[in-house]
């Protein structure tokens, strides 16, 4: 009876009942899988940095040429920018009086999710932070920067059987919030202090960071590598980056050239679901974005390998014919219920309710000058990338995208 009380007792401490989280959310302690060899026949030692004053700032999904691109067409009213900002202006995300969810000391993902008021608020970070950098009203700098302080100042942990997606989305997009911020709006984090040990950088280090380093399969690992990207520019993390700038290279089962089939692009993916293959297409191209913010070009490898699988899936999601190939499939497929003998019309169909195709095709179509017949055709049909209910793509794309 005693050793059942202490268990109890100990089980109390280690799983506080206001975490919510239960045995198999409780992540196990595991390094990453090292790569083995060159798999993609591409020297990506070229795409690495040395030092971190090799890092340009702000420098994720837009530098400041960037930023003074939106700002600057948003005012003198060019489209599509005038009309997307009108639209993103109104979004509750983009409110200065947006009532923050937030903090709670864990959040968790998994078979126990408590994790929306933390992506409620990492929108509202990086929409507010958009939005000052756009008007310069120093309240949306307040809103962004208090929400950004309020987590990193109270997170304590991330848990969860599915964290890795709630770090390399939700975090993916708070980060980018703090790197405005920080950069253009001169913030300094709540805590910060030469001792360290506190403030929103160290959450992003050891809560954010560290815990995507163990990179999973297909789209799912994807999601860790982009991210990581991000985090490290933050960071000024070399070795971060460079381990993940070579995963995008060179993982045997997330990397670019692991999950498109250099003939036709098909994606691992293709037979499992067509939503999983499409947003996989989109985390590539944020990662890749951040690539090009430092200055390195991911979105020409493979002889523009990830504009050849943007075009296969838009083929067959426009409901056109495609060849497949049941022998392109994901490593561990079996988890989810694979390989798969054809194709699957799962979730099959664009729509703007996963906005991938506005950087693809302003990245591909508009600024190298491609033919890309297909996804031109994507973009167009997708409409408007507006508001969404997930934190899985930014959206917003002809405001932030747009050349």
């Amino acid at each position: 009876m005693l050793n059942i009380l202490l268990s109890s007792a100990l089980a109390t401490i280690i799983f506080p009942r206001t975490s919510q989280c239960i045995v198999q959310d409780v992540p196990s302690i595991f390094g990453p899988v090292p790569n083995i060899g060159d798999f993609s026949g591409v020297n990506s030692t070229r795409y690495l940095k040395k030092r971190p004053g090799d890092f340009v700032h702000p420098g994720i999904w837009h530098t400041h040429e960037d930023l003074e691109r939106i700002r600057t067409n948003v005012i003198n009213g060019k489209e599509p920018w005038a009309s997307a900002y009108e639209q993103f202006s109104a979004d509750t995300y983009s409110q200065a009086t947006y009532k923050i969810q937030g903090p709670k000391p864990v959040i968790s993902r998994g078979l126990t999710s408590n994790y929306t008021t933390f992506a409620h608020d990492a929108r509202a970070a990086w929409q507010n932070a958009l939005m000052w950098y756009i008007t310069k009203n120093e309240s949306h700098w307040d809103r962004s920067t208090t929400i950004l302080d309020a987590w990193g100042t109270n997170l304590t942990n991330i848990i969860g059987i599915d964290r890795s997606l709630l770090v390399g989305l939700d975090g993916d997009l708070f980060v980018n919030a703090a790197e405005i911020m920080r950069w253009e709006g001169n913030w300094t984090e709540s805590g910060a202090r030469w001792q360290g040990g506190s403030g929103f950088s160290n959450q992003l280090y050891w809560l954010f960071a560290r815990q995507s380093a163990v990179v999973g399969q297909a789209n799912y690992g994807m999601v860790s590598i982009k991210a990581m990207l991000s985090f490290a520019v933050y960071l000024n993390d070399v070795q971060l980056y460079n381990y993940a700038m070579n995963a995008y290279i060179q993982d045997n089962c997330a990397g670019l050239f692991a999950q498109y089939k250099p003939e036709t692009g098909q994606s691992v993916e293709a037979g499992r679901d067509q939503g999983h293959t499409m947003s996989a297409i989109g985390w590539a191209a944020y990662g890749a974005r951040v690539g090009q913010s430092q200055g390195v070009d991911l979105y020409g490898l493979g002889h523009n390998l990830l504009l050849k699988a943007s075009e296969y899936a838009a083929q067959y999601n426009l409901n056109s014919t495609v060849e497949y190939d049941s022998a392109w499939s994901r490593c561990e497929a079996v988890l989810v219920n694979g390989p798969w003998d054809t194709i699957s019309d799962a979730n099959r169909g664009v729509s703007s309710k996963i906005p991938i195709w506005d950087l693809v095709y302003y990245q591909y179509v508009v600024r190298r000058g491609e033919k890309a017949p297909w996804t031109t055709k994507a973009a167009e049909h997708e409409g408007f990338e507006g508001a969404v209910s997930s934190n899985d793509h930014p959206s917003w794309g002809s405001l932030i995208w747009a050349h």
